[in-house]
C-alpha cells in the first residue's frame, strides 16, 4: 500500500467506525489527512473556519506531522495557526471575514497558505509514514 493509499484507508475507517476506534498512530495520520482534504478544499481558511475554536485538535495535527517528519507543512500550519491564538476571545457572532480582519490583519494566512501550495506533494515524501 502506497503512502496515498495508507492515508485514505485511515480516514475512510476512522470516518466509518469512529476516530476513537483507531490506534493513536492511525489517529495522527486521520488528523494528517484531515489537514490535506481541508486544505485541497479551500484552503488555510477552509480548514481553520471549519476547525476553530478547537485549537487543541489543530495542535494534534501539527503535532502529528511532526512525529512522522512532516516537518515544513507542521512548520507552515503552526505559523498559521499562532494567528489565531486570540480566537476565543472574539465574539461568536463575529462574520469569518470578521475573524479574518482581527487575527489576521495583513492577510499573513493567504501568504502562508501560497507555501504550503508550493510545497511537493505536501512534503509527505519526506515523511516516516508507512
Amino acid at each position: 500500500m502506497d503512502l496515498d493509499e495508507r492515508l485514505t484507508e485511515v480516514f475512510d475507517r476512522g470516518l466509518r467506525k469512529g476516530v476513537d476506534t483507531l490506534s493513536p498512530v492511525d489517529r495522527e495520520l486521520y488528523l494528517i489527512q484531515d489537514f490535506i482534504i481541508e486544505y485541497e478544499m479551500g484552503g488555510l481558511s477552509t480548514y481553520f473556519y471549519n476547525r476553530l475554536p478547537d485549537l487543541d485538535l489543530i495542535q494534534s495535527a501539527i503535532a502529528a506531522m511532526r512525529r512522522h517528519g512532516v516537518i515544513e507543512l507542521a512548520n507552515l500550519l503552526a505559523d498559521a495557526t499562532d494567528l489565531f491564538r486570540k480566537y476565543a476571545e472574539l465574539d461568536v457572532a463575529a462574520t469569518w471575514g470578521d475573524v479574518l480582519r482581527q487575527c489576521d490583519p495583513n492577510g499573513r494566512l493567504d501568504a502562508i497558505s501560497d507555501r504550503i501550495m508550493a510545497l511537493k506533494g505536501y512534503w509527505l515524501d519526506e515523511s516516516a509514514i508507512t
